[in-house]
């Protein structure tokens, strides 16, 4: 059964092709993608190994205020071959999503590719089916600026009681497992302890507490009330491969990173008048200190709506 946000979005993409169909030319794949998963792991390998060098507090700097950059956009990439948006096969966009996937450290390419099509499709569903959706259970527990810092960067590995969750096991998500542990031993035996950790530290900053990591909050922030899905326009889209266009993701999960821009310069009329986050950065700040914020903010769940507050 689908919910009123995913109503929202069909409804508005019938509109939107009602009034310009030449949308349908966007629709499709961008070869351009892999070459730029390759690129990324490749520089995330690079910063890895060139961290096991450094001091301790050196390395970790490094992993924040640099390495999280192109973790976060190999994540993006991961999305990207999740909805098949790389190239025509399905079997190919497994495997560049895997490539992407190897040097976070963390195996995830598989199980999200399966998981994010039910968040697609039950978005803003409160029982579990909406694997992006925080638990009534952490919603109870989670309250202080510690408690909410803390739930937003491991949540994802506690908070897993959503049935949508569970992904069967395959061969894909046994190559997944496989390379990201053979990735990981390697960097131990060849890179050292400093190395490894500058990949797990790298990889939970970019999805957690960092400018990109704060995107995860905007995306279904609990803003405008009749809205369920909010953009970002801001200059850190062109780190993170236009994430930031999320409403029109959601309107078009079929087109390409690099053609949401050209939808909403066809469309203005369509997502101009919507509400939009300014600063990832801002709200990542406001989300921790802020008690307005809650964790049940989230496509209307519950708390107050926040356009007046949000950055």
């Amino acid at each position: 059964m689908s919910t009123d946000a995913f109503e929202w979005h069909a409804a508005r993409r019938r509109a939107i092709l009602r009034a310009h169909p030449e949308v349908r030319d966007l629709y499709g794949h961008d070869r351009s993608t892999a070459a730029w998963i390759f690129a990324l792991a490749a520089l995330q390998v690079a910063l890895t190994f060139y961290a096991g060098r450094l001091s301790w507090p050196a390395a970790m700097l490094l992993a924040y205020a640099v390495g999280a950059f192109p973790a976060h956009a190999l994540g993006v990439l991961v999305h990207e071959a999740g909805h098949n948006l790389v190239v025509r096969s399905s079997t190919a966009n497994k495997l560049l999503a895997i490539v992407a996937n190897v040097p976070l450290g963390a195996p995830a390419a598989i199980e999200f590719r399966a998981q994010h099509a039910l968040h697609h499709r039950y978005l803003g569903d409160a029982d579990g089916k909406d694997t992006q959706a925080p638990t009534r259970h952490e919603a109870r527990i989670v309250h202080s600026a510690l408690a909410k810092l803390a739930s937003f960067t491991f949540g994802r590995f506690y908070f897993r009681s959503r049935p949508a969750n569970h992904v069967e096991l395959d061969r894909f998500m046994a190559i997944n497992w496989a390379a990201c542990i053979g990735y990981g031993v390697a960097v131990l035996a060849f890179g050292g302890s400093k190395a490894f950790a500058f990949g797990l530290v790298a990889g939970l900053a970019a999805f957690g507490p960092h400018p990109t990591g704060a995107r995860r909050l905007s995306e279904h922030l609990t803003a405008r009330r009749g809205q369920p899905t909010n953009s970002y326009y801001g200059l850190l889209n062109r780190l993170t491969f236009d994430v930031g266009h999320h409403v029109e993701h959601h309107d078009f999960p079929n087109i390409p990173w690099r053609r949401l821009r050209a939808l909403k310069r066809i469309a203005p009329e369509f997502y101009e008048p919507l509400y939009a986050v300014r600063s990832w950065t801002a709200l990542m700040t406001s989300y921790v200190i802020d008690p307005r914020y809650k964790v049940d903010q989230y496509i209307g769940l519950g708390g107050e709506w926040l356009e007046t507050l949000a950055p």
